[in-house]
């Protein structure tokens, strides 16, 4: 993984990763990046009440990855031969910006969902409001704090570089099958977004 915060994140699980490589026992790494599940904790709860999503970053591009995926990477892992002292990245099949990931939602609704850019303050006030994952999640999400906890400067934050957490083909060669989309995962979940 490459890119200031991604340095961030593998410093942060790479002591647990060694540990567990040190303790004798067979292990495998599976390393998912952003779940799709995250944005129904996260926008669910205002698509669902105004049909609206009120996000800081609409151009912000990731893989995500669907939770089944990581689950049968997880699977194959844990039930097969040949995944020992190996290490899995996981992302989704394609770069999406928040906004098409709110407009695929919205196909999946057969409706249009609204889009308010705000400020991370404001959205954070959105997700502590909210409760739950969102308001547990906030601070970090949204820049007000790093990985390890410490504060930071929405502001400040510094540019990942994407090629990490681009396209991979970790779910067809563990599993046989291609990652799923976040259209077929929102259409999956369609019914978590209606009111």
């Amino acid at each position: 993984m490459r890119g200031v915060l991604a340095v961030a994140y593998t410093d942060f699980h790479l002591p647990v990763e060694r540990a567990v490589e040190a303790s004798g026992v067979a292990w495998t790494h599976v390393r998912p990046g952003e779940f799709m599940l995250n944005k129904l904790w996260l926008w669910g709860p205002s698509i669902r009440a105004e049909g609206v999503v009120r996000d800081p970053f609409p151009d912000a591009r990731w893989c995500p990855v669907h939770e089944d995926d990581i689950a049968d990477v997880a699977a194959a892992a844990l039930l097969e031969d040949g995944h020992e002292g190996r290490a899995y990245p996981l992302n989704g099949p394609q770069f999406l910006t928040h906004r098409e990931q709110i407009r695929l939602i919205g196909e999946a609704l057969g409706r249009r969902i609204g889009f308010e850019r705000v400020t991370p303050e404001r959205a954070r006030e959105t997700y502590l409001r909210q409760g739950g994952f969102a308001a547990e999640n906030a601070d970090f999400l949204l820049g007000f704090e790093d990985y390890s906890g410490a504060p930071a400067d929405p502001s400040e934050r510094e540019e990942i570089d994407l090629s990490a957490y681009g396209p991979l083909p970790t779910a067809q060669e563990v599993t046989g099958r291609p990652a799923r989309t976040f259209a077929q995962w929102a259409r999956h979940h369609v019914d978590d977004f209606r009111p």
